[in-house]
């Protein structure tokens, strides 16, 4: 306690320039809400003493590994500032499947997995609501733009109220389910304005709040395992440390300020008996205390070493669900609605750099019964599309990636549908959701892939692109330790840039690292050889190719000087033509399959005399 209090005055006296350096600011928030809520909310402190009494008085450990499997229903809230899906913090819905997938190896202790460690199974499971408090189907995924609560934009949510951020109130309103029947997880831009870099990477509380504010709050990069993530935090270790904390787990090292035996194991630190009193952590290889456990999903230790809940853990936790929040297990949020439910609900791309598009549909079967298969019906402009059909039967709960023909195309911005049905055309039973609207863009950009082998010293390591001006266009920093190869993909807008990599230590990449930057068609941008010994930095100009502006019937040519007619060097009088230009319906300068679809959405209508 006196900790907590002690940085939250702290932190109160330094203002806002402790936001713009957030030095000191764990990168767990949960002991400075624990601590502020304690001492605000009578019904908060309520729950809380009453598991630390069933705690206190009935923890022995279970003598059998053989457990019912609790399934919690969990609501995924996306707390956008304004951008598309897939977009910065707007994550699309395959990163948060991948955080479901990666939560539930580590509470299970999956085989083969990354949560196969020293550890115990929890036997506690998650899942993606099957069903709104309304009783309607729902994939678990709400998305909803928190830049109207003032201070969002600008700053994100504040789990601290001395430095900036938007109230926890006013943002979680726009959007939660309430705690009683779901795990709210809300996925944010920024924590008290750290820009989604160092500082809090997420919080919870330790018990029912009994308002909008329980749940888990996460930055949108430290959230599951592919995706817009940092580095350092691409195995979901976040997600789980913070889930622990939302049933009930203290940090190891809570309110510990030494490494000797404790007098009650049950009321002291982290209440539970079988994790060595510690102080906090910061090293996969050398603890602050002798026994420390360095693998305990609740230190502070580097993502990469944290496999392991303990025995004590996993009781403290299934007592907070058998107590203080029972309703999750008596819930209905994880039971489906319908039988047959087949729901599109991402797709992969929404900006593309390349002139076409091979569309990857995600469609989930929220019912309880398998599906026949599917048909996809789709759209590009208003434009149909042959329907496409996958006979292949979806079970029930199963989600499947259906891979559509590669379409050309017919402009920089493009609006498509798509619309799931079942194989025979017919409709499924729930037909309100079938339908997924997708704006897609095309940049014309150069795709870019850079690939980095890290050294031991991985964290030392980071890189950046700039434009001319000085503007990062693309960055990756806040490595982990060890040696781990990273691939990183973006469109990069034509014209030459700086590519600068650094190392912290001074070193460069000497102990085995490495750095390869190619572009779209696999052309070398810049290399650093393994083991390359570069100091502190080292930059490379590198240019992104200016694409070519595409043409549908391009390759058709067929008269000597490679046109099939028109003497202005277009084939088939298509291509760029001078003011006035009939043929151009869209007005873009250029005689091209969009302006024969735009035809074709209107031929055949009546015109006006």
């Amino acid at each position: 306690m006196a900790r907590a209090a002690s940085l939250l005055l702290s932190l109160a006296v330094g203002g806002f320039a402790a936001a713009q350096n957030p030095m000191g600011v764990p990168p767990c928030g949960t002991d400075l809400v624990h601590e502020a809520l304690s001492a605000t909310s009578p019904t908060y402190h309520a729950n809380r003493a009453l598991l630390d009494s069933v705690w206190h008085h009935g923890a022995a450990l279970a003598s059998s590994d053989s457990m019912v499997v609790y399934t919690i229903p969990l609501v995924v809230h996306v707390i956008h500032r304004g951008s598309p899906i897939g977009v910065e913090e707007n994550i699309s819905d395959a990163q948060i499947l991948s955080a479901v997938h990666a939560l539930n190896e580590d509470f299970r202790k999956v085989a083969g997995s990354n949560g196969d460690g020293s550890g115990v199974d929890v036997f506690v499971e998650f899942e993606l609501a099957k069903r709104t408090p309304e009783d309607l189907p729902t994939t678990g995924i709400v998305r909803v733009d928190g830049s109207e609560v003032p201070g969002y934009a600008e700053h994100g949510i504040a789990a601290i109220n001395a430095l900036p951020g938007a109230d926890q109130f006013e943002v979680k309103s726009l959007t939660t389910w309430l705690g009683d029947d779901y795990l709210n997880v809300f996925v944010v831009p920024e924590i008290n304005g750290n820009n989604a870099g160092g500082g809090i990477q997420g919080f919870a509380y330790t018990g029912p709040t009994g308002d909008v504010r329980d749940g888990v709050t996460l930055l949108y990069n430290v959230i599951g395992t592919e995706g817009t993530l940092k580095p350092s935090r691409s195995l979901n270790r976040t997600l789980t440390h913070e889930v622990g904390h939302h049933l009930s787990l203290y940090h190891t090292f809570y309110e510990t300020n030494g490494c000797g035996d404790e007098d009650d194991c049950l009321a002291e630190g982290d209440f539970v008996c079988d994790t060595p009193a510690t102080t906090e952590n910061a090293s996969c290889s050398l603890g602050t205390c002798p026994d420390a456990q360095l693998e305990n999903y609740m230190d502070y230790t580097p993502t990469l070493c944290r496999n392991t809940f303990t025995a004590g853990q996993r009781q403290r936790m299934r007592t907070c669900l058998e107590t203080v929040r029972s309703s999750l297990l008596e819930s209905l949020g994880a039971v489906p609605v319908v039988d047959v439910d087949l729901i599109p609900f991402a797709v992969n791309a929404s900006t593309v750099c390349t002139p076409t598009w091979h569309p990857v549909l995600s469609v989930q079967n929220q019912g309880d019964l398998p599906a026949p298969g599917a048909t996809v019906h789709w759209s590009v402009n208003g434009i149909n599309l042959s329907p496409v059909t996958f006979p292949t039967p979806i079970p029930a709960g199963a989600t499947v990636d259906l891979t559509l023909p590669e379409k050309l195309l017919i402009g920089t911005m493009t609006e498509w549908t798509f619309t799931v049905t079942l194989p025979d055309g017919s409709n499924d039973n729930f037909p309100g959701n079938d339908t997924l609207f997708q704006t897609l863009s095309y940049t014309g950009d150069d795709a870019w892939t850079l690939t980095l082998t890290t050294d031991y010293f991985g964290n030392e390591s980071s890189w950046a692109v700039t434009d001319s001006t000085g503007a990062t266009l693309w960055a990756g920093d806040d490595y982990g330790f060890g040696a781990n190869t990273y691939v990183s993909s973006a469109c990069i807008p034509p014209g030459c840039h700086t590519l600068t990599v650094e190392d912290s230590g001074g070193d460069g990449l000497a102990l085995g690292g490495s750095l390869l930057l190619q572009n779209a068609t696999g052309d070398t941008l810049a290399h650093i050889p393994q083991g390359t010994n570069f100091g502190g930095s080292i930059t490379f100009d590198a240019c992104a190719a200016t694409p070519a502006i595409y043409n549908p019937w391009e390759g058709n040519n067929d008269d000597e000087d490679g046109n099939s007619e028109g003497e202005d060097g277009n084939p088939d009088g298509s291509g760029p033509c001078d003011t006035p230009c009939p043929g151009d319906l869209n007005g873009d300068g250029f005689i091209q399959a969009a302006d024969l679809l735009d035809f074709l959405v209107v031929f055949g209508l009546p015109c006006s005399p």
